[in-house]
């Protein structure tokens, strides 16, 4: 349970859920503890932990169904675990456990050998055979877990990504303090915010900037996220003549502040389910310049830009350049009315549980 883009999404939902009725907790594949862990102990939570997942796995769950079956208490498990849902709900449904969701948060359509792997995963233990009931955030990761046939039939239920919307709000006050924290003056501030991986693409936003900088010398780039590329990011950037304007700030906490910050979201990952920091950057009012190859379902206002990742750098710097002298706006009233707050999501799916919880 750390800064990532579901662990946030699912504290979301854990903070503003009505707790009283409907209590979370945490079976986490990991040994260590995770940035989130005193929070959900606070809010009543409890936390297991045990070994990654594996490919392994895939022929033994015998830890898994040990698990399950020493919690006879839990009724309904949600997993958002990607291509590993199926493998985990097959213990969950050995041990007889009646509500079994799988919910996908991605769509892999980058051909290398990590996918391939995860591909090879997916079909091994498929989700469909042990699910009772089959989430994902959109329609391209809707077709990636479960396959277009069960899209097509109208037997998946799309649930978007939602976040509390008030807490990313413009708000001209907090940009001026963020601002000169950062020392940003009055620099043109590209922003970033993902964990360094490879499916988000850095590289190529380091050249996009790079190849910026020399039209904007006056700009600046914060790149925002938990280092999973061991320094090859910082590296790649240190051989641009704009490596002194690029400010790589780690994970952080203060993500509705730094957005504050910013002047343009750039977004050129080679694959999403439905990225959260793109709906958190257009909460905040901001413009965003994102790769086609995220589902357009994201594109939630006016100012949001969807550009192909294969075809050099120019078109990239050419549509940030023409964000620059746009003016900030509130689209908090959009984003609310599209029902992509918290709240919204909180509340369908309090229900939802609870109807299962009744049915059992």
């Amino acid at each position: 349970m750390n800064c990532g883009g579901i662990e946030n999404l699912l504290m979301n939902i854990y903070r503003n859920i009505n707790r009283k009725y409907i209590q979370f907790d945490f079976l986490t594949f990991r040994k260590e503890t995770g940035y989130f862990d005193e929070e959900i102990k606070s809010l009543g939570g409890k936390i297991f932990y045990t070994k990654s997942l594996t490919v392994k796995n895939v022929l033994s769950n015998s830890k898994l169904n040990s698990f399950f079956l020493k919690h006879p208490e839990y009724k309904i498990v949600h997993a958002h675990l990607n291509q590993w849902c199926g493998i985990v709900l097959r213990s969950v449904k050995y041990a007889g456990i009646p509500v079994r969701i799988a919910h996908s948060h991605t769509s892999l359509n980058k051909i290398n050998l990590e996918n391939s792997v995860k591909n090879i995963i997916k079909l091994s233990v498929n989700a469909n055979k042990y699910a009772t009931h089959r989430f994902s955030c959109s329609s391209k990761a809707s077709c990636w877990l479960y396959g277009k046939k069960e899209v097509k039939y109208g037997k998946i239920n799309i649930w978007p990504n939602t976040i509390d919307c008030d807490k990313f709000r413009y708000n001209a006050e907090t940009r001026t303090k963020k601002r000169s924290e950062l020392r940003l003056n009055d620099a043109y501030t590209l922003i970033h915010v993902g964990r360094l991986h490879p499916a988000k693409n850095h590289l190529l936003l380091i050249d996009i900037f790079d190849n910026l900088s020399k039209k904007i010398p006056n700009s600046k780039l914060l790149i925002i996220g938990d280092d999973q590329m061991n320094g090859q990011c910082q590296k790649y950037a240190s051989q641009k003549k704009s490596v002194n304007n690029i400010m790589f700030l780690g994970g952080r906490s203060d993500i509705a502040e730094l957005l504050q910050a910013g002047d343009v979201v750039v977004y050129p990952s080679f694959y999403e389910g439905f990225p959260v920091a793109v709906l958190e950057a257009q909460a905040a009012g901001l413009p965003c310049v994102i790769s086609d190859t995220i589902t357009n379902e994201v594109c939630l206002t006016d100012n949001i830009v969807q550009l192909p990742i294969n075809k050099g750098t120019d078109i990239w710097m050419n549509k940030i350049m023409e964000f620059k002298n746009l003016d900030r706006i509130d689209t908090y009233d959009t984003l609310v009315g599209k029902g992509y707050d918290i709240h919204a999501l909180c509340k369908n799916l309090s229900e939802f549980y609870g109807n299962q919880h009744n049915y059992y």
